[in-house]
This record gives C-alpha cells, sequence and structure tokens, in this order.
C-alpha cells in the first residue's frame, strides 16, 4: 500500500510538471500572437503582457517542479515543501490565466485540465503529511532502489507518453484556419516525450525484473524440496 501511494504521488507530480511546462510553452503563441490569431482567442490580446509573464513564471514553475520533485522522491530535506512551493506556483499561474479565459473568451480549457490537476495533485501532497501517513509512505528518508526505480519509471513512463501525445489532446484548442499549432512543436515533443517513456520502461523492466527472477528461483526450490 505504502508503495502504491508514493508510486501515485510521484506520478501525479511528474504529469503536473508535464501540464505546467507545456501550458506554459503553449500559452506563448496566444501571449505573443493573439491580436492576429483571429477568432476566439483574438479576445485575449488585451491580457497578452500578462500572458507573457504567466508563460516565463509556468515554464519556471515547472523546472523547480522536476528539481523539487526529484528531491521529494529521495527523501532529501525540503523535498516536501518545496513540492508544495511548486503546486501552489502552478496553481496560481494557471488560476490567472484561468480567470482571463473564462472573463475574455468564455471558455477555459485547455488550462482547466491543467489547473484541476494541480489542485488534485497538490491535495494528494497535503494528505501525505498527515503524520500517519507521512511515517509509512517513506518520502522523510532515502527510499530503496527498487522502491525509487517503479517510482521514477512509472513518473517518465506516463508523463513521456502524455508529452508525445500533445498536438493531440491539445488539438480541439490549438486548431486555427484548420491548423494545429500544437505541430509546430511537433519534434521536440516527439523527442522529449519518447525519450522520457523509454527512460521510465527502462527503469520498470530494472525493477520488475528482480521480482521474477525471485519468483522463479522460488518455484525451482520448491520442485526440488518437493522431489
Amino acid at each position: 500500500m505504502k508503495r502504491a501511494l508514493r508510486i501515485i504521488t510521484i506520478i501525479f507530480l511528474a504529469l503536473t510538471i508535464v501540464f505546467t511546462v507545456t501550458g506554459g510553452a503553449g500559452t506563448a503563441c496566444v501571449a505573443w500572437n493573439a491580436d492576429t490569431l483571429g477568432g476566439n482567442m483574438s479576445k485575449m490580446a488585451p491580457v497578452m503582457p500578462q500572458l507573457k509573464i504567466l508563460v516565463v513564471l509556468s515554464i519556471a514553475a515547472g523546472l523547480w517542479g522536476i528539481y523539487s520533485t526529484i528531491r521529494l522522491s529521495k527523501g532529501k530535506p525540503g523535498g516536501w515543501i518545496y513540492t508544495v512551493i511548486f503546486l501552489l506556483a502552478g496553481a496560481i499561474t494557471s488560476g490567472v490565466q484561468y480567470y482571463f479565459s473564462a472573463t475574455l473568451r468564455g471558455s477555459t480549457a485547455p488550462n482547466s485540465m491543467r489547473l484541476y490537476v494541480t489542485m488534485f495533485t497538490l491535495l494528494i501532497v497535503l494528505l501525505i503529511r498527515l503524520p500517519g501517513i507521512w511515517a509509512k509512505i517513506g518520502f522523510d528518508r532515502p527510499g530503496k532502489g527498487k522502491s525509487r526505480e517503479l517510482a521514477g519509471g512509472a513518473a517518465l513512463f506516463v508523463s513521456g507518453l502524455l508529452t508525445a501525445a500533445t498536438p493531440l489532446w491539445a488539438a480541439p484548442t490549438h486548431i486555427f484556419n484548420g491548423y494545429n499549432t500544437a505541430n509546430d512543436l511537433l519534434i521536440p515533443l516527439l523527442a522529449i516525450g519518447g525519450i522520457a517513456a523509454l527512460a521510465g520502461w527502462i527503469l520498470l523492466y530494472r525493477a520488475i525484473r528482480p521480482t521474477r527472477s525471485m519468483s522463479a528461483k522460488a518455484v525451482v526450490e520448491s520442485q526440488s524440496t518437493i522431489q
């Protein structure tokens, strides 16, 4: 149970990091070009200066999230509070953008998904700090190799797939004049997502393989005992 909760926490943190960085990068097209995009996005033109600030802050928050999540997963001092700071920064920047989108263009997608995931992850991180859970989950001390590989591998694999698929899930709100503007970042998204997914798969394989080997050895020893 404690291993599952640890893995779930790291996975949601990884998803939040992906949403924060891609959300910040994806907002750049509106922050710098809202007045020329036309359609519903042109209504965001009055807040282009504010959106530019949100782009920088969101990407910075995402990078801080990577650092804080690594510290948390390794049980290093400050890992939890650094992670809370990341999630609060992500929630505030996403919340401000949510407000602009709702009031100016009457739609909050896809930023709304980023806000919801960030708030849910923040809730998880706050809950695991409860004394009864915190002592069991082990974020206050360095985790064992297999536990860290499972959590890190699952997080990298899921976030890698999500990053590579960004042009697909972001398409509904990024198509202008029949063109999906998310495809402008297709190559880097596929490269980064593919590398992350591959690294995650390798970590998962390394974490699971010893368990399988031990199971096979146990079966052989059991058969020898019976004979």
